[in-house]
């Protein structure tokens, strides 16, 4: 990512601790493997993982499939191709949006009608921020 606000990835760890994260391969290994946490990475290339913790995938619904046999909560962690792909099929939206306008060619999809936003609290830091919970319905 190309910004580090202050107290932003401290959220980011605590939605996610003990829980499976979906990912693509350049997300996963920009972000590395976090402790305590599952992952289930897709990728079209030949990455391969012997991290018990790190399940690999070539598709998004082959991931989901696998998913929904061992955990009924996963958070979709990206990067852009995976949530452009899943955000109509999510129904909760944990978004951090920054007070910065970096370079760079890949953004979050625009949030659909559907859901409606059910928390937000602005945060004051080295880059500003906010963080919204929005919920499908």
């Amino acid at each position: 990512m190309p910004w580090s606000a202050k107290g932003e990835q401290l959220l980011f760890k605590a939605i996610t601790y003990n829980q499976w994260l979906l990912v693509g391969r350049k997300t996963f290994e920009s972000m590395g493997a976090l402790p305590n946490r599952k992952y289930a990475v897709v990728t079209r290339s030949s990455f391969t993982s012997s991290d018990e913790n790190v399940l690999v995938f070539p598709s998004i619904d082959e991931a989901l499939n696998h998913l929904k046999t061992i955990t009924d909560h996963v958070i979709v962690s990206g990067g852009g191709e995976i949530y452009k792909s899943l955000i109509d099929k999510v129904d909760t939206l944990h978004i951090s949006t920054i007070d910065s306008e970096p370079e760079g060619d890949v953004y979050f999809p625009e949030i659909p009608s559907s859901f409606r936003p059910v928390f937000s609290q602005d945060f004051v830091s080295n880059i500003n921020y906010s963080y919204q919970i929005w919920q499908k319905g």
